[in-house]
């Protein structure tokens, strides 16, 4: 039936192009969308009655992302070219928590983490949806509704496994909450923002206020972390683990592991992500997508990654493209309450980074081969320009304390 979730498991689901974001799942009116788990991936599934309606398929964001038309609706006007193609911003910042607790818990300054406390605590927004992880299998994460810091501090940092974080819209609205703020990931924010584009439901379009996006480069199979607990940590019953971290200890983190008999148990960030996640473990249909700093949400967040620091000799900085009036509203505000602290970022230095350049080049390329040869692809109406340009070097900008000295 036109309209209903069987045409969008046909469409999107079944040819592998669901993002997993949850979007469908938390703006049907029946909440008949739920979830299965297929090889350790969360798909989703009709559990309930499907009355057609037709809202699944039209903010669903696996198949079809029109990002001028939704650049127009958020920003009031579409992007020019331009090399680095970083989406439209209205400022460039770096920044972290003043905080030294939110700071230390973060997994690049805790930027994010301040700033939704700032937005709680001052009335800006009744609760956050966020990514954690599950109580009762503490090595698998779970979409999370924050209402205060303790809950926000206690979803910190990284999740590098996928999160359904939009699912939670329905959650949201039924226990009363009216303005929502999500932290997601590009494919979140893309279905979001076509649920506001086409007003569907209304209340949800109307309740969700600050979109705050994440860089992100890809997301993983959790099958990755899996055979890094069993393979490189000799975890052999995933239910030993009490608790698991992939950015646990000093910045930039490592994926820390502690067991039920007391034991932690670490591995270097660099082994498990380069050399394990990212060349194995990559979900196909992050494979596909162009968009890496989250470009149609208020504020866009990542880590800043300086060459010249060695591991652990110094505290996360975040980056921070502010593209909207509401994220340069609530910046400038956290700032003024001494929430976060910020200075200027050269923005153009951000495409230095792997993650633009698996995005940017190598995702925009891999995107026309595959169309080339028939293979289903989403369409996000524009060409990405993967043309190669030369790099400035990636260097970190001066903080308040080397001002200072």
């Amino acid at each position: 039936m036109e309209g209903s979730f069987v045409e969008l498991q046909d469409r999107v689901i079944q040819r592998g192009l669901c993002t997993a974001c949850g979007t469908c799942a938390g703006v049907c009116p029946e909440g008949a969308i739920g979830w299965s788990n297929e090889d350790d991936e969360p798909l989703p599934e009709l559990k309930g009655n499907c009355t057609g309606c037709g809202i699944c398929n039209t903010v669903c964001p696996g198949e079809e992302v029109n990002i001028p038309a939704l650049e127009q609706f958020v920003f009031g006007r579409t992007r020019e070219e331009n090399i680095p193609d970083l989406g439209l911003y209205l400022d460039a910042l770096a920044g972290w928590a003043a905080d030294e607790a939110i700071r230390q818990r973060g997994a690049g300054g805790g930027l994010v983490t301040a700033l939704l406390a700032y937005a709680l605590e001052k009335g800006f927004i009744d609760c956050a949806l966020v990514s954690g992880f599950r109580r009762d299998q503490p090595w698998r994460t779970q979409a999370k509704l924050a209402v205060n810091r303790q809950q926000l501090l206690a979803a910190a940092q990284s999740k590098y496994a996928c999160v359904p974080v939009n699912t939670l819209l329905r959650k949201a609205f039924a226990e009363g909450y009216r303005r929502v703020a999500v932290v997601g990931l590009p494919c979140h924010i893309h279905g979001l923002r076509k649920m506001q584009f086409c007003g569907r439901p209304a209340s949800l379009a109307r309740g969700v206020v600050l979109m705050v996006g994440l860089f992100c480069a890809s997301q993983f199979y959790f099958e990755g972390t899996r055979h890094l607990l069993v393979e490189r940590l000799g975890v052999d019953r995933l239910e030993d683990v009490s608790s698991l971290s992939y950015r646990g200890g000093h910045w930039p983190g490592h994926l820390v592991v502690e067991l039920k008999d007391g034991r932690k148990l670490l591995l270097d960030r660099h082994e498990y992500m380069y050399h394990h996640l990212m060349p194995g473990y990559k979900r196909d249909r992050c494979e596909m997508c162009v968009d890496w700093a989250a470009e149609l949400a208020d504020l866009s967040v990542g880590d800043y990654w300086d060459p010249r620091v060695r591991a652990g000799q110094a505290l996360g900085i975040s980056s921070c493209l502010v593209r909207s009036r509401a994220g340069k509203e609530l910046l400038e505000g956290a700032v003024k309450e001494g929430y976060v602290e910020t200075i200027p970022l050269e923005a153009a230095r951000l495409a230095a980074g792997i993650g633009y350049e698996l995005k940017k080049h190598a995702a925009a390329f891999r995107l026309k081969q595959r169309r080339r040869f028939g293979w289903p692809v989403p369409e996000y109406h524009r060409q990405t320009n993967y043309t190669p340009f030369a790099r400035e070097l990636h260097l970190a900008p001066e903080t308040k304390s080397d001002v200072e000295k």
